[in-house]
């Protein structure tokens, strides 16, 4: 396994944090918080096993456009019946759920960088399960960044006493 110290640079906050201003910002603050991350992984990795900047942006561009998508469905929901779904409503579900699959990519393409950039195995404590990233998607990769951040600090404290 390569040296490992250097994921410590993608620690930036709690997952709490993540998970509040996520909600806060109606998903938007996740699209954001992805671009950063992706930035600091581009860094750490080959030119070939960059994530692409193009995805990333797709990615803020479509929380944006979701978000837009729910306000404008608003005031269809107050007043259309319960049996029929008015096509703004039904866009802005459409808009909300490719996003989400946006997120989930990203969440399993920055995984694989990871793991195979670092030469991480299966038994491996840094390892990214692929279950918890399918669920949890960015805040597993957030507390799991900050996991293994804390380990290393923790062994170089042990080591330098």
């Amino acid at each position: 396994m390569k040296e490992i110290k250097s994921i410590g640079k993608l620690k930036e906050q709690s997952t709490w944090r993540l998970f509040a201003l996520g909600v806060i910002t109606l998903g938007v603050y996740f699209a954001f918080y992805i671009k950063r991350q992706t930035a600091k992984i581009n860094d750490m990795v080959d030119e070939h096993k960059q994530i692409s900047t193009a995805f990333v942006n797709a990615i803020i561009a479509m929380s944006f456009i979701s978000l837009f998508l729910l306000f404008a469905s608003m005031p269809f929901l107050m007043v259309t019946p319960q049996s029929e779904i008015h096509p703004v409503v039904a866009i802005s579900d459409l808009s909300n759920f490719i996003c989400g699959i946006m997120l989930l990519v990203w969440a399993i393409i920055a995984r694989n960088t990871l793991n195979s950039a670092y030469e991480i195995s299966k038994t491996d404590d840094e390892w990214f399960h692929g279950l918890w990233t399918v669920l949890f998607t960015t805040m597993y990769f957030n507390y799991h960044v900050n996991r293994i951040g804390e380990q290393h600090a923790e062994k170089t404290a042990t080591a330098g006493s």
